[in-house]
């Protein structure tokens, strides 16, 4: 049996700061929520954000639900490192300097060795007295000075020391800072599985709905995520949204909540203008069941709906 995920509860916020768990959730179990973090190698920009994962609650509901995962609190967050744990970092740090040095002078002397013949080149045209720019040495030589450069001799190797020697020494604030995506010395007494409860107490009607309609979308095979940017609760996607467009903008409504015609037309104006279907979702406690109506603009600009249940 495969081990629950840790979803990690921050501040009334649930996150995964693992790249494998965030791997897991969204390839095996369909799980998308939100990259809120930014990318180790491009902190500045603002376009693909990276790790951590901000999970919706509906997601979590759904994932504890299926037993899937556990909410859980880190306990050693809530307190100061202790001096053990500093030392470890210390250690671990010190040795990720002493690893950039050592693949610093070896990219030196990838460098230097897929350079050693020019610069063998301009290191005996010096001795001879002849310029060394680029476009002197690209000029013939006659075939005396040609000879006296043949004949002499340069040792390659202390060459290559000699080059390598020239690195300065790398300073601790000149150092890579690597950023953890999950703790690196985790351990799971550290760990605390506390209570997840949503809808909240007393139960909110419309945050019970919106639960209802994202698990049956979920239960259907769908990929979802939020329809905010639409006007919308929910999109559903038929696939990864990395690979597909969003087939369905979904609105969560109570059975017999009243809309005026006005605000339906403009949504489904904005449904039909980025090419998706207006969706309006609701929940049936009496048969615990959820259903859906379609709305569709049509060519000759009236408002046709359909009854889409199962």
């Amino acid at each position: 049996m495969t081990d629950p995920i840790y979803l990690i509860s921050s501040k009334n916020n649930v996150f995964i700061w693992s790249a494998n768990d965030w791997l897991r959730l969204r390839r095996d179990h369909r799980i998308i929520g939100e990259l809120v973090g930014t990318l180790p190698k491009s902190i500045r920009q603002d376009v693909f954000p990276g790790l951590p994962l901000l999970l919706f609650p509906e997601e979590v509901t759904l994932l504890v639900e299926k037993k899937i995962a556990c909410v859980v609190q880190c306990t050693n967050l809530e307190k100061p490192p202790t001096e053990s744990l500093y030392k470890k970092f210390q250690e671990y740090t010190d040795t990720l300097l002493i690893e950039q040095e050592e693949r610093l002078i070896e990219f030196r002397k990838q460098q230097v060795t897929s350079k050693m013949g020019i610069i063998v080149d301009g290191k005996k045209r010096k001795i001879l007295g002849l310029h060394t720019n680029k476009k002197n040495m690209k000029k013939p030589l006659d075939r005396k000075t040609q000879e006296a450069l043949d004949s002499i001799k340069i040792d390659t190797e202390s060459l290559l020391e000699e080059e390598l020697a020239k690195l300065p020494k790398l300073n601790k604030n000149e150092a890579l800072v690597q950023t953890h995506t999950a703790h690196p010395w985790f351990i799971k007494d550290d760990v605390k599985i506390v209570d997840w409860k949503y809808p909240l107490i007393p139960v909110d009607q419309q945050l019970t709905i919106r639960y209802k309609v994202y698990k049956d979308l979920w239960e259907r095979k769908y990929y979802i995520t939020s329809g905010e940017k639409f006007g919308g609760d929910f999109l559903a996607y038929p696939g990864d949204p990395i690979m597909f467009h969003a087939y369905y903008i979904i609105q969560c409504k109570c059975k017999n909540e009243e809309m005026p015609i006005a605000a339906l037309i403009t949504q489904c104006r904005v449904s039909c203008n980025v090419r998706k279907t207006l969706v309006f979702a609701t929940y049936c406690e009496e048969e615990d069941k959820v259903k859906y109506q379609s709305f569709q603009w049509t060519q000759s600009n009236t408002l046709e709906n359909g009854l889409k249940n199962d």
